[in-house]
């Protein structure tokens, strides 16, 4: 068994890293409750924006498909949301492993997140252009509006995410944005037609900018909900593991110092009894 101060030292240690611990697991919980408040009011503009393009579509004269994105190149991109930070678990390993099964020939992969940037480095992934995850809700939009930006010149567009769901799980999410999916251009079934200034092919395109910019805000958001839930069960786990590791080493801490004070009392009494005078002491 180790000396009594080396096993102090490393009691004090692990407390300290408790306490960080616990800390990390604080903040992750704070993100998780700020996603979560934040997708109720994205999910409402993703609504707003596919009763939009289903009107839109209503107004394009027959035969008349939607408009191309950007310059109509047939360049098709997979944007994969994965962790700015670590701590979290198989987080980016699975999302990882289903992006190779979903990656096709020719596919750009568009990978936000510097742990999964390095994770498909270390896979052999070509990653064709890469960005720092938001790492909280007010970062979200700006990365959203960078990414969609990236895209403007993309065919087809498709987004792999970790989407939220109860007791800090997440379940993947694959999602086809580019081209507008036959159900939004299937066309409202209003009788009146919406007020419009811009020719229909050309508000089609609008739309169709802002819903991919409104799809990829939603998917990072659930993201960065689904980051911080496995962060926090990562969290918990250390605590529960740190906490076993103390209980065992303050029980050794006890058991050295109830054996240092017998040594002492020990030496106490053979002293004692060293100093007293044969035959248990002189004459009365």
């Amino acid at each position: 068994m180790e000396p009594l101060p080396r096993l102090k030292a490393r009691i004090n240690s692990l407390g300290e890293l408790r306490d960080i611990i616990r800390a990390l697991r604080g903040l992750a919980a704070s993100h998780v409750q700020e996603a979560q408040e934040a997708l109720a009011g994205i999910r409402s503009y993703v609504h707003v924006i596919e009763d939009a393009i289903s009107e839109a579509a209503a107004l394009l004269p027959d035969g008349l498909d939607q408009p191309a994105a950007g310059n109509g190149a047939p360049r098709d991109a997979l944007i994969l949301v994965c962790s700015e930070h670590g701590f979290v678990g198989g987080y980016n390993e699975r999302l990882l492993a289903r992006a190779r099964e979903l990656l096709k020939p020719r596919q750009d992969l568009v990978v936000l997140g510097s742990r999964g940037v390095n994770l498909a480095a270390e896979q052999g992934l070509d990653v064709q252009e890469s960005f720092e995850m938001a790492t909280h809700v007010g970062g979200v939009l700006g990365l959203a509006r960078r990414v969609a930006s990236s895209l403007a010149d993309r065919a087809r567009a498709s987004i792999l995410f970790a989407s939220y769901r109860s007791g800090a799980n997440s379940e993947l999410e694959f999602k086809e944005i580019l081209p507008l999916s036959a159900s939004l251009m299937a066309g409202s079934r209003r009788k009146c037609p919406p007020l419009h200034h811009l020719a229909p092919a050309e508000l089609l395109r609008s739309l169709s900018e802002e819903y991919l910019l409104a799809e990829i805000t939603h998917a990072l958001t659930e993201a960065l909900a689904s980051e911080n839930g496995a962060r926090l069960r990562a969290t918990e786990a250390a605590d529960g593991n740190i906490g076993e590791r103390l209980g065992s080493l303050k029980i050794q801490e006890f058991t050295l110092r109830q054996e240092a004070i017998t040594t002492e009392l020990l030496d106490v009494v053979t002293g004692s009894q060293a100093q007293s005078p044969p035959g248990g002491g002189g004459p009365l």
